[in-house]
């Protein structure tokens, strides 16, 4: 059964929630705080306040501990506050709802939130584990940093939560994009491993051109692993974007494998769409 957290959530919100979906889902009230952990929650909903800074920094945090599991982030407001919806999203929310919403839809929101996503089928992995294997490859030569694949998961959205990621489109007998994201401290410690710099030495300009090299490195290596077969492609330049919840761009109706790699206590995100043209190389 689903598990969903309440962070925070006064009695009168984790009683609409119960309402709502307690037949549907285990529910398990918690405060916020050092060492938050999404405990394997399918959902957590938060409870706005009055302050704008306070709430969308603990959304920032929250979003950040998820350690880029694709958790649904839920805003329940008790009252109207001035805060544009769009700063929540911009922060790491996925909705934003008030307790005054006719219950039938906020029932068919929040179930709806739940079946985001899906595990990969047998025949995608034979194109997602040389992505995997090189992503490992590349960090642990070029920086000495050693990430363990913890699992993939196709997503129907295109938003990422981190800070900086590198793109790298792909065209051939297959096209598609592939890109890393990471957030600030984890590109900055592996950019000055790589360039064997102290950390304090790395600026944003450093890390910019690393993230594109990397992800350039990683295309670059899984490309020779596809020669002569349908996955076969060329790349592009590397781009980079910058700013938490940016979107990336992706081939029109095509699946979004998101590989997620822990490096320690924290994490980074490989997103692979990669569709092949024909069946002949």
């Amino acid at each position: 059964m689903n598990k969903i957290l309440l962070i925070d959530c006064s009695p009168e919100v984790a009683k609409a929630v119960a309402d709502l979906l307690g037949d549907k889902v285990t529910l398990e009230s918690s405060s916020f705080g050092d060492g938050f952990s999404p405990k394997d929650s399918s959902m957590i909903i938060l409870e706005s306040d009055k302050g704008m800074d306070p709430i969308l920094q603990k959304v920032g945090d929250i979003r950040r501990g998820c350690n880029f599991n694709n958790v649904p982030i839920v805003i329940i407001k008790q009252q109207e506050d001035h805060i544009p919806m769009e700063h929540f999203f911009t922060a790491g929310a996925t909705e934003v709802l008030s307790v005054d919403a006719p219950p039938v839809a906020c029932r068919q929101i929040l179930m709806g939130y739940l079946s985001l996503d899906r595990k990969p089928l047998e025949k995608e992995m034979e194109y997602l584990t040389p992505f995997i294997d090189n992503t490992v490859k590349v960090l642990k030569t070029m920086a000495s940093v050693e990430p363990t694949f913890r699992e993939v998961w196709f997503s129907k959205e295109f938003k990422i939560f981190g800070d900086i990621s590198g793109i790298i489109g792909l065209s051939g007998n297959s096209e598609g994009t592939v890109a890393v994201t990471f957030y600030w401290p984890l590109a900055r410690k592996i950019i000055a491993q790589m360039m064997k710099v102290e950390e304090d030495m790395v600026n944003a300009e450093y890390i910019h051109d690393g993230v594109g090299e990397i992800i350039n490195m990683i295309s670059g290596a899984t490309k020779k692993n596809f020669s002569g077969t349908p996955y076969y492609f060329e790349l592009s330049i590397p781009t980079v974007v910058v700013g938490s919840g940016h979107q990336l761009g992706h081939p029109e109706a095509s699946s979004i494998a998101v590989l997620i790699f822990d490096v320690e206590e924290t994490a980074f995100a490989l997103q692979v769409c990669l569709k092949p043209k024909s069946k002949t190389a």
